[in-house]
C-alpha cells in the first residue's frame, strides 16, 4: 500500500504543533502555579513558599518563559519573601529579587511598565526599596562575619536601585552612593585589596565626600606601598578640603617627621605665610610641627599668632593649653630631680609663670566651650 506523502506530512506537522503548544502551556503553567502557590502562603506555611520557589525556578530555567514579564512579576515577590523570611532556601534571594524587580520595571515601546497588568509601578518601587534595605543590612552582616567579598557584592547591587528611589527613602535611611562606597572600601581594605580600595576612595574623593578620613586611608595605603610622595600628596589634598581637621594635620606632620623632612614642611608653611600672613591656620599648623618637635618657644609663638588672628580658634587655644600643661609637668619633674637649690628655685618660678599662662588659656577655653554649646543647642 502506498502512503500519501502530503497527508503524512500534514499529520506530522499537526502533531509537532500540538506538542509545541502542550509544552508551551505546560511551561507557562509553572508561572501560574507559582502565582497560585505563593498566594496561599500566609507566613507560617513555609512549604508553600518553598513550592512557589520550585515552580518559579522551573519557569526561570525554561527558555520560553525565562524572560517572560509575568515570570519576573511573580519571581520578584517570591524571592523578596524568601530573603525576608526564609533565607536558608537561597542565600542569594535578595539579589534575585532585586534582579526580578528591575526586570519588572522595564518598559515597552510606549514607555509603559511591562508588568502593569499585574503590579502597579508604585508597588514595584516600594518593593525595590525593601530590597535595598535588605541588601544593605545583609552586607553589614556579611562584613561582621568576615565575608568581605560577598559584602561588596551586596553593596554594589544597591547602585542599580538608587536611581529608582523617587521619594528618597534610601537617603533618609543613610543608604547613599557615598555610604555604599565607603562601606565597600572597609570590606576591600580588610581583604588587603589595595587596588580596589584606592579605586573606591578615589570615587569618594571625586564626589567630594564629606569625610576627612578618606584622605588618611588613601595616604596609609600609599605608605604601605612605600610611595611616600603620593602619601603626602593625599594628606595635602585632604588638608585643602578640611583645613581644621586635626587628624589630617597630625598625620601629615608625623609622616614628615618619620621621613626626617619637617624642615621641608616648615619651609612650605613659611612661604605660605608670606603669601597669606592673615591666615591663622598656617601659624597653627606650623606651631603644631614645632610642638611635635619639642620646640616650645617657637610653638608658643605660632600658637599665639594664630590666636591673635582668630581669638575663637579652639584648636590653637587648646594646643597652647596642652603645651603649657605638658611643659609645666616637665618643669616639675626637672625641679624634683635636681639637688641644686638655685636651679630648683629657677625651675619652680618658671613653672609658676607657665601655670599662670595655663590658667588664662583654660578660662578662655571654658568660655569657648560654653559658646559652642549655646550655638549647638539654641
Amino acid at each position: 500500500m502506498k502512503l500519501n506523502t502530503k497527508k503524512t506530512n500534514k499529520i506530522t506537522l499537526l502533531l509537532f504543533c500540538t506538542f509545541i503548544t502542550i509544552c508551551s502551556v505546560a511551561q507557562k503553567h509553572n508561572v501560574t502555579s507559582a502565582a497560585i502557590t505563593f498566594k496561599q502562603y500566609k507566613g507560617d506555611n513555609t512549604e508553600k513558599l518553598e513550592e512557589a520557589k520550585k515552580f518559579i525556578d522551573l519557569a526561570y530555567n525554561t527558555e520560553s518563559t525565562s524572560n517572560d514579564p509575568k515570570m519576573w512579576n511573580y519571581r520578584a515577590p517570591i524571592y523578596l519573601k524568601i530573603a525576608q523570611k526564609q533565607t536558608e532556601l537561597d542565600k542569594d534571594a535578595v539579589l534575585k529579587a532585586t534582579e526580578a524587580y528591575l526586570k519588572c520595571l522595564q518598559t515597552d515601546h510606549k514607555g509603559r511598565v511591562v508588568v502593569r497588568k499585574w503590579t502597579a509601578k508604585e508597588d514595584l518601587l516600594s518593593s525595590l526599596v525593601q530590597c535595598a534595605y535588605k541588601l544593605f543590612n545583609q552586607a553589614i552582616e556579611e562584613y561582621n562575619i568576615g565575608q568581605y567579598k560577598r559584602a561588596i557584592k551586596l553593596y554594589v547591587a544597591i547602585f542599580d536601585i538608587i536611581p529608582h528611589d523617587e521619594q528618597d527613602q534610601l537617603k533618609r535611611g543613610n543608604i547613599t552612593k557615598e555610604t555604599i562606597l565607603y562601606n565597600s572600601f572597609f570590606a576591600s581594605n580588610k581583604m588587603k585589596d589595595n587596588k580596589k580600595s584606592k579605586e573606591l576612595l578615589q570615587q569618594l574623593i571625586d564626589i567630594n565626600f564629606n569625610e576627612p578620613a578618606i584622605y588618611l586611608h588613601m595616604s596609609n595605603i600609599y605608605v604601605a606601598e612605600d610611595n611616600m610622595d603620593k602619601a603626602l600628596e593625599y594628606l595635602s589634598l585632604g588638608r585643602d578640603m578640611f583645613e581644621e581637621d586635626q587628624s589630617l594635620i597630625n598625620s601629615e606632620i608625623n609622616l614628615y617627621i618619620q621621613l626626617n623632612r619637617t624642615a621641608e614642611l616648615i619651609g612650605k608653611l613659611g612661604e605660605a605665610i608670606e603669601l597669606d600672613p592673615e591666615n591663622d591656620l598656617l601659624y597653627f599648623n606650623r606651631g603644631t610641627i614645632y610642638d611635635q618637635e619639642g620646640n616650645i618657644s617657637m610653638a608658643e609663638k605660632d600658637y599665639l599668632l594664630a590666636i591673635e588672628l582668630n581669638p575663637s580658634s579652639f584648636g590653637a587655644n587648646y594646643n597652647l593649653g596642652a603645651l603649657y600643661f605638658n611643659y609645666g609637668v616637665k618643669l616639675k619633674d626637672e625641679a624634683g630631680n635636681t639637688s641644686n637649690n638655685t636651679k630648683y628655685t629657677a625651675l619652680k618660678n618658671k613653672r609658676i609663670i607657665i601655670l599662670q599662662k595655663l590658667y588664662r588659656i583654660w578660662k578662655k577655653l571654658l568660655i569657648l566651650i560654653r559658646k559652642t554649646r549655646i550655638q549647638s543647642f539654641p
